[in-house]
């Protein structure tokens, strides 16, 4: 027999278990479940990091237990996946076999790595950071590292996406001598320029760390104590522990044939509703129109995941409220501070403006569609954050001379448009 729930949500993260809670505050006679596919209860991914370096105890993950869970009335079913969502009948059903009637569902299923697609890819020795479960597994691999000789300490990231910066900081406290493939000339070439590349290609150089510029894996062989990558150059980097960051792909592939429109994503509009009755989705998996851009895209951090699952639950409640935040998060790397605000994706905007000053060590890179602010990333400039932000939201359209003026570092910024406009208001 189907279980029924005014409120059904696929998806135990930051964007389901957000929105699970505001439905019961609105809602306290309703019925709410919550399906995840992990089988541990709702953590932090942010800090898995600080897990693995040991600076975080397992139990501290943890962010809500099953007691809260209790009492808030919200059914769990861990290590659950959903594969068929049935329209016309509004229910899920999942591996287990178990089916579920729902009365507004949300979806909230985040994304999963790519996988690389080589020879030996499946070895034992290759991991991905993304869950903690194979958080525990990297643990145990790197304290059997602990126990080799010092010339057979070797790790080697493959990938230049923002996860790999995690496992950079990992190897370097455990004093493991780190080998980074990129494909591109500079680590996150994706999503900068060269002058701040350069930047960090020379900090992580002066960290130790071996850079294997334009290079890519075309083979992972298992050898004594680890592997041997080679490499499509004809290179060959012997290793203990490899770990992926190539990027990452919406978990949607149980929706294919539900009806529910995907494209890059689930898409949504900005009131987080799917092309279905009923059916909302948040978090990182949603393709959403943002009214600050006027088109759709799709960026995934955990903040964002949190306002979303709150403007979800607003919505399922039945009231009406848009989606309009702009995107922004930090991370820092190597001393350098790094905030990404707004749409930061090089191949979504048709032009890049580079302020580079270095006599303060700041790079400002702001991304253009016409003439239009859609985004930055602010290298050491954080207090420049909350002005980009509404520049963003104001839609502050910029001409090529005033483009040209904000490029040039001898012109004083705060006369720039951007600055100017901004900081009278």
């Amino acid at each position: 027999m189907a279980a029924k729930y005014d409120y059904l949500i696929v998806g135990g993260g930051i964007a389901g278990v957000t929105a699970a809670t505001i439905l019961r505050e609105s809602a306290p006679n309703s019925r709410i479940a919550i399906i995840s596919r992990e089988p541990v209860i709702f953590y932090s991914r942010v800090m898995l990091t600080s897990y693995i370096e040991g600076g975080v105890l397992r139990e501290k993950l943890i962010l809500r237990d099953e007691e809260w869970f209790r009492d808030q009335r919200i059914d769990l079913f861990l290590g659950e996946s959903a594969e068929i969502l049935d329209k016309k009948n509004k229910t899920v059903q999942t591996d287990k076999g178990n089916e579920f009637v729902f009365g507004k569902l949300l979806i909230a299923t985040g994304v999963r790595p790519m996988l690389i697609d080589i020879p030996g890819a499946e070895s034992s020795r290759v991991h991905y950071l993304w869950d903690i479960d194979e958080a525990d597994k990297i643990i145990e691999r790197i304290n059997e590292l602990n126990n080799l000789p010092s010339d057979k300490r070797k790790a080697a990231i493959i990938g230049g996406g923002f996860v790999c910066q995690s496992f950079r900081k990992i190897f370097s406290k455990k004093d493991i001598e780190t080998h980074l493939l990129m494909r591109g000339d500079y680590y996150w070439s994706r999503y900068i320029s060269p002058a701040a590349g350069a930047l960090i290609n020379e900090a992580l150089e002066n960290e130790g760390i071996i850079l294997h510029p334009n290079e890519k894996v075309a083979e992972i062989i298992d050898s004594d104590n680890g592997v041997i990558l080679k490499t499509k150059s004809g290179n060959e980097i012997s290793a203990a522990l490899v770990l992926v960051g190539v990027g990452i792909a919406p978990d949607v592939d149980w929706l294919r044939e539900s009806g529910v429109e995907l494209d890059n994503g689930i898409k949504v509009n900005e009131y987080m509703e799917t092309s279905l009755p009923d059916v909302y989705a948040a978090g990182d998996a949603v393709n959403y129109y943002d009214p600050n851009l006027g088109d759709f895209h799709r960026q995934g951090n955990w903040v964002n995941g949190e306002r979303q699952g709150r403007i979800a639950a607003i919505n399922m409640l039945g009231n009406r409220e848009a989606y309009q935040a702009v995107t922004s998060f930090a991370i820092p790397f190597l001393g350098i501070s790094f905030i990404f605000v707004g749409e930061y994706s090089k191949k979504f905007a048709d032009e890049a403006v580079v302020r580079a000053d270095q006599a303060d060590k700041k790079i400002r890179e702001f991304y253009f569609r016409g003439g239009r602010l859609i985004g930055a990333m602010l290298m050491n400039a954080a207090e420049d954050r909350p002005l980009i932000e509404t520049a963003i939201k104001d839609k502050i359209e910029l001409s090529k001379k005033e483009k040209i003026n904000l490029k040039d570092a001898d012109f004083p910024l705060e006369k720039t448009k951007i600055w100017s406009l901004t900081k009278k208001q």
